[in-house]
């Protein structure tokens, strides 16, 4: 209450003289001595002792706070960072399914020809891979880029809201402070008023007592609170070292690990060629070699052939008696087949005359019996 509802209630306005606050009070809640001017302004809201005044002392900074802590709480939630590292996780899978070490299949293409398909078909194949792979890890990055943009502008909000909890701790302190002075100064009234008869004055010690025992509570609550503030402070500076750190930590990925990796695919590709290239030599020289041992080969072969058809005569000796024999054995069979020729026709000579004799008597034989 005021000190006007104070003398139209009948009570006894208080004339306490405000009760000042030391310097090691000052410093345990975050303020200096510059601070007092305020906390005796604030202190003037506790002049009236109306337990739905008291039960609000402070409110404003206390909802704030609450308001902050929340959004501190959103902040420490949120998945900003898990998203991130998903997607350096993602990149690193991806680097790892390409094998720099892996070649095509064989050509079937015959020696030189398959050598040759080999090499060109593996160096295409590989460079391909890699082309897909790149794209897909710089679109990755891409994405880790706008976190990292995302949480650049976190370190930014997170520095805002240390100035604010800062802010709001300090208010907190300034309400401790004057309520602290106030319940020195009810304290003194109460003392000096015990033993009173008057009724008034008795009735002003109940109203005294009451108060003394809200604002005890209400300061209890906004220490809490200053303490709960203290707390967010290093959770603000040590969630934004983290952010800081993941943005470095992808600064180092985009600008040193990526590049190290095509660096070292290109010189893994070179050596593959020249491993390739050593092994297209040797085939080659391997394949030399056996062409030239099969020549030789073919060589005396031909050679060999070749002499022995030029010593050959035109008509072989045992190719003249097996003619000679065919054609004395022709000859006589042929003989023997017309002296046969001959005695089968005389035999038929005779048999044809006989039939003919038999015909003619049969002819001339009498009808009658």
């Amino acid at each position: 209450m005021t000190q006007d509802s104070h003398s139209n209630s009948g009570l006894v306005p208080s004339t306490a003289v405000p009760a000042t606050i030391d310097d090691s009070t000052l410093q345990a809640l975050g303020l200096v001595p510059a601070d007092l001017p305020r906390i005796a302004q604030i202190r003037q809201e506790l002049d009236d002792l109306r337990p739905g005044n008291l039960q609000v002392f402070g409110r404003e900074a206390a909802t704030r706070t609450a308001a902050f802590s929340s959004q501190l709480l959103d902040q420490v939630r949120n998945r900003d960072l898990d998203a991130s590292g998903e997607k350096l996780g993602e990149v690193v899978r991806i680097a790892r399914s390409l094998k720099l070490d892996s070649f095509s299949q064989r050509s079937k293409v015959p020696i030189i020809g398959g050598l040759i398909d080999r090499l060109r078909s593996s160096k295409g194949e590989l460079v391909q891979k890699f082309s897909d792979t790149n794209a897909q890890i710089e679109q990755l990055l891409g994405d880790v880029g706008m976190q990292q943009a995302l949480m650049g502008k976190r370190v930014g909000e997170f520095d805002r809201m240390h100035d604010i909890v800062r802010e709001e701790r300090h208010a907190l302190g300034l309400y401790v402070a004057a309520g602290k002075q106030r319940l020195a100064e009810l304290q003194a009234e109460q003392l000096a008023g015990q033993g009173s008869d008057d009724p008034q004055q008795r009735i002003r010690q109940s109203e005294i007592d009451n108060a003394i025992r809200l604002i005890e509570k209400r300061v209890s609550d906004l220490l809490l609170m200053q303490h709960a503030a203290d707390q967010s402070l290093p959770m603000i500076r040590l969630i934004q070292a983290n952010a800081l750190q993941l943005i470095e930590k992808f600064n180092t990925v985009r600008e040193i690990t990526i590049p190290s990796w095509k660096r070292q695919f290109a010189i893994q590709l070179s050596l593959g060629e020249q491993k390739n290239a050593a092994e297209l030599a040797n085939s080659i020289d391997d394949a030399t070699n056996e062409m030239m041992r099969r020549n030789a080969d073919l060589l005396r072969q031909a050679s060999v052939d070749t002499a022995r058809s030029n010593q050959r005569g035109v008509i072989d000796v045992a190719t003249l008696r097996h003619v000679h024999d065919q054609l004395i054995a022709t000859v006589e069979e042929v003989r023997s087949i017309h002296r046969e020729g001959m005695q089968q026709r005389q035999q038929a000579e005779v048999e044809l005359a006989r039939l003919r004799e038999d015909l003619q008597q049969r002819l001339v034989a009498p009808t009658a019996p």
